[in-house]
């Protein structure tokens, strides 16, 4: 009898894998035939243009999107014209895994499908891989060996479930010439998609707002276990507020599909590691049958049960342009500040790694990965295999205000020397500074004699021992002139206990 049965009941019962609970930072490649424009992502909905239907912030992005289109790649085609300029002709995944690996990454996400409706895989189920159109090549499977290679932990990401409401602009006419676009193109005969069928890549024309038919669903899931059966990820990253195609997800269909809690106990029935499934809106109640997933937003406090933050270095999707509506690259010192932030509220940073159409990723890209590494060298035992304190941290610096248009909370804020984050292995405290104090004396308020027993040992990672004391309003430490560390600042405190 299978442990697990499809339904919620049975799913609660599943627990978090312990690689997952120790393993703290991840790298992810979200990369496909959409770096090809080098214009950042959604950029295969916006190709088309500001359609009636969509939403209104999506003007500017969608006219800059296809004005970009329209000057790189000529008028008319579409999103399935950008798979066959995807060669991925320079992809190493072993160099790049190693790269990840010496950056301290502890395990690997790759993207799967995005909502292109594209598959990275030699899929029986969907005609439109990259077996057999742009790389001509398994890239899961490539990616799947690197990592497996490596020893790191293996996850896949799927988004295709907002296909149906993502490439629906398809079926509509070009804004400046009035031509439809391609969404009711059948005919391949002579083309380089013959032998394919658009019917399969793009959704039926529908009115905006409709729900999908079931099958949709069905054929969603029967993608999505089809990866799962070949490739045993061990994390599935689902893009939805719930189970794809349930109630109250992005596209519901109609009826509501429980197909979801299907793949969930087929998926932890068959997972040698466990298994972990991550969506974005998870009911306390559900905190072990799915993980919670916070893409870009960063939370207030301690979580009770693991969880994930996702983000990248910039755009989702490898972007050559810096306008204000993109998503600005991050600096090694915004990683590792965010990196302790999640840490030391029970959660896992995934970090996307945008790259070139070719395949690799940029000298930019591998100096914040080197930076970030050469921290975690010094500073990772606060970081890997720990546990939240009684407290996250301390400091007046709060989260910022919410950016873009899809309410995001990160940001590179300016942390000032009394904003703390905490992090515990056993006895053991780690205090974080997130700045360095000018007068170069440390001050942690949570410390003090009247709040916590006289410590053992105080050092500080990367230089040693220091000194102490401990004052009714605060255990004060003293700093050596110059920080042995970049961006953040590691104490360990010893001999205490709660």
């Amino acid at each position: 009898m299978s442990r697990f049965q499809p339904e919620w009941a049975s799913l609660r019962a599943h627990r978090i894998p312990q690689w997952f609970t120790e393993a703290k930072f991840g790298v992810w490649s979200h990369w496909g035939p959409q770096s090809v424009a080098r214009s950042g992502d959604w950029y295969a909905r916006h190709l088309y243009g500001m359609q009636p239907w969509s939403e209104p912030w999506e003007k500017r992005r969608a006219d800059r999107q296809q004005a970009h289109h329209r000057g790189h790649f000529g008028p008319g085609g579409g999103a399935k014209d950008l798979f066959p300029r995807w060669r991925a002709e320079r992809f190493d995944a072993d160099e790049l895994i190693d790269l990840y690996v010496s950056s301290g990454a502890r395990y690997f996400v790759a993207l799967a499908a995005h909502c292109d409706n594209f598959d990275l895989w030699d899929s029986r189920t969907h005609a439109w891989n990259a077996v057999r159109i742009g790389p001509h090549r398994d890239i899961v499977g490539a990616w799947e060996r690197a990592a497996r290679g490596a020893g790191l932990p293996f996850g896949l990401s799927f988004h295709n479930n907002w296909t149906w409401r993502w490439l629906d602009v398809a079926h509509g006419v070009d804004p400046v010439t009035g031509e439809p676009h391609d969404g009711a193109v059948r005919d391949g005969e002579g083309t380089w998609w013959e032998g394919l069928d658009p019917a399969d890549l793009y959704p039926p024309g529908h009115a905006p707002g409709a729900k999908p038919p079931p099958q949709v669903a069905e054929r969603f899931y029967a993608r999505v276990k089809e990866a799962v059966d070949r490739y045993r990820p061990d994390l599935v990253y689902l893009d939805d507020g719930r189970l794809p195609f349930d109630a109250g997800s992005v596209v519901e269909s109609d009826p509501p599909s429980a197909a979801g809690l299907g793949l969930l106990a087929h998926y932890y029935n068959t997972c040698p590691t466990g298994g972990i499934v991550t969506i974005k809106d998870v009911p306390d109640a559900d905190r072990t049958a799915v993980v919670l997933d916070c893409e870009r937003r960063q939370l207030d406090a301690a979580e009770p049960h693991p969880w994930q933050f996702d983000t990248s270095d910039g755009e989702w999707f490898d972007c050559a342009d810096d306008d204000p509506m993109f998503h600005p690259r991050k600096t090694a010192k915004q990683v590792i500040h965010t990196l302790i932030d999640v840490v030391s509220k029970n959660g896992c940073l995934l970090l996307n790694i945008p790259q070139h159409a070719d395949g690799t990723v940029d000298a930019r890209a591998r100096t914040l990965l080197s930076e970030v590494g050469a921290w975690l060298r010094v500073c990772g035992e606060g970081v890997y295999g720990t546990t939240p304190w009684l407290r996250a941290g301390e400091g007046t610096t709060g989260l910022g205000e919410t950016k873009g248009y899809e309410g995001y909370n990160e940001a590179d804020r300016a942390y000032r020397p009394g904003d703390i984050r905490f992090t515990r292995r056993g006895d053991t405290l780690y205090a974080t500074l997130l700045a360095w104090p000018g007068d170069r004396t440390a001050a942690i308020t949570s410390l003090s004699a009247a709040a916590a027993r006289r410590p053992a040992a105080v050092e500080l990672l990367g230089h040693g021992p220091v000194g102490w004391r401990q004052a009714p309003e605060a255990l004060y430490v003293d700093l050596p002139a110059e920080p042995p560390t970049s961006a953040a600042y590691m104490l360990r405190i010893g001999g205490l206990s709660w």
